[in-house]
């Protein structure tokens, strides 16, 4: 009997494989933040056939605490969390696609190994960092919030790698609003991702096992109900990052979409190869 399993390791029965098979569920919090930074930063991240957008300064940072789980699934509380919670923070970037607004995912960071596998499947290549947030209780004397986006609760999350915070920002929701009051941002999905896997061959091959362009294919996409306020963003150095070039000149505004979604795969737009 050959081992089985959707990823290494292989063993007898699968169980072993880092990450399951598709489709997955997801849900949980997006906290987004929209922000204004130097576009010949952003123009010098897109790779061909990607060209800038009709508001080439602007740009978003999101950040998650979500769960997931296999599709086939349903006994989800048979799952040990620490294989299904996780939080991320990705920097996209608007711009075209053959005339087409998309987004590309220039940078993510995530803290569990197999998001990470994941994430090189999907194109999003997430680097492993340590991602918190500030949390109180609503029984806390000195506040009567419970900082899940409700209006008047301020929110604040950092993404450190290597020991250096590489990412800092906050939100205050003030408002609700819905859906169709972020077109500004859905209008630049679905998310582009840059597959890349480099050569390993020795002597060398002269090209990359893979090398593409695709999206992520996503069905039955539910929203809670969506906050909005004023945010805070910043972000800084590590000698193994780079982020910090697309330092905010402006923060536009943060949102906090309870959302969930199953993933289905993805789609490849254009192969470089």
């Amino acid at each position: 009997m050959s081992p089985k399993g959707f990823t290494r390791p292989f063993s007898s029965t699968g169980k072993a494989s880092l990450v399951p098979p598709l489709p997955w569920r997801f849900a949980g919090d997006l906290y987004v933040i929209h922000f204004k930074t130097n576009p010949d930063a952003i123009s010098a991240l897109l790779p061909p056939p990607l060209s800038k957008s009709d508001k080439p300064d602007e740009a978003f940072l999101w950040s998650t605490h979500f769960a997931v789980y296999p599709d086939n699934n349903d006994i989800i509380q048979d799952i040990n969390p620490s294989r299904t919670q996780y939080n991320v923070v990705v920097i996209g970037l608007p711009c075209k696609f053959n005339g087409t607004n998309t987004m590309l995912s220039a940078f993510q960071w995530c803290d569990k190994d197999w998001l990470v596998l994941m994430s090189w499947f999907l194109g999003a290549c997430s680097k492993m960092a340590q991602i918190e947030e500030s949390k109180t209780h609503p029984l806390m004397s000195a506040t009567k919030s419970n900082q899940t986006g409700e209006l008047g609760t301020n929110i604040n999350r950092w993404a450190s790698r290597n020991g250096e915070k590489i990412v800092n920002f906050s939100i205050n929701p003030s408002k609700n609003i819905n859906i169709n009051d972020l077109k500004f941002y859905t209008d630049n999905l679905p998310l582009t991702c840059e597959r890349h896997f480099p050569d390993v061959h020795y002597p060398p091959s002269g090209k990359p096992e893979v090398h593409d362009l695709c999206q992520m294919i996503m069905k039955d996409t539910q929203f809670g109900k969506i906050t909005a306020g004023d945010a805070t963003l910043e972000f800084g150095k590590d000698e193994n990052e780079e982020v910090n070039l697309l330092q905010p000149t402006k923060v536009l505004g943060g949102y906090v979409l309870p959302m969930g979604f199953r993933l289905m795969g993805i789609n490849i737009i254009h192969k470089f190869l």
